[in-house]
């Protein structure tokens, strides 16, 4: 814990890389990153070394997301999943990779990166079909883009009291929170940082 906060009561609610980055340190996201990175790649290296076919190893990778969006430690709340999307491409397809990473990086100066993120998530099972991937391949892109997107979704649990409307689930579909406003979203109740509570660790 850092700043006095346990991440999942601020920002998005999440503990991936994103929410570290808005709720708690900058410099923390790499080693976040880099750690969910790595789990996504470690399920479909333990299959390939087992010697699985690529269907069992598409299940691995699989099976990552969903242990880490929905962790039965933590009240079946998670990440968002994309850090271990990104092994996964990793290992299966740089083409898928590439195009993903293009999609998503665009929404920056476009200043649309979660409807841009969408966008790169609906693409990748069209990228591999295009690319020629083989067809387990193919499949597993589209149920990990199922598996993406069920989380935007769903976040970590029905929306708070003050946010409840008709349209919240497609706000959340769109730009991953429950409203518009971005600023307001990350930064909800969290200590501001001259706040001497954010100086506790634990």
């Amino acid at each position: 814990m850092r700043r006095g906060v346990d991440i999942r009561d601020y920002g998005s609610g999440n503990v991936g890389a994103s929410n570290v980055w808005q709720s708690v340190s900058k410099t923390l996201v790499v080693p976040v990153g880099v750690a969910q990175i790595a789990q996504g790649l470690a399920g479909v290296m333990v299959a390939r070394a087992l010697d699985h076919g690529a269907g069992v190893q598409v299940a691995a990778g699989l099976a990552a997301v969903v242990a880490h969006n929905w962790n039965p430690w933590l009240g079946f709340k998670g990440g968002r999943g994309v850090g271990l999307a990104l092994g996964i491409m990793l290992v299966f397809s740089l083409p898928v990779l590439a195009a993903f990473t293009l999609i998503a990086v665009a929404g920056v100066p476009l200043r649309r990166i979660p409807e841009m993120m969408l966008a790169a998530i609906v693409a990748m099972s069209m990228t591999a079909l295009a690319a020629g991937e083989r067809a387990e391949l193919v499949a597993g892109f589209a149920a990990l883009a199922a598996l993406l997107i069920a989380k935007r979704v769903a976040a970590n649990g029905v929306p708070e009291a003050q946010y409840e409307r008709p349209g919240v689930w497609l706000t959340r579909l769109v730009y991953d929170r429950d409203i518009r406003d971005r600023q307001a979203w990350v930064h909800r109740n969290l200590p501001p940082r001259d706040d001497p509570a954010s100086h506790t660790s634990a």
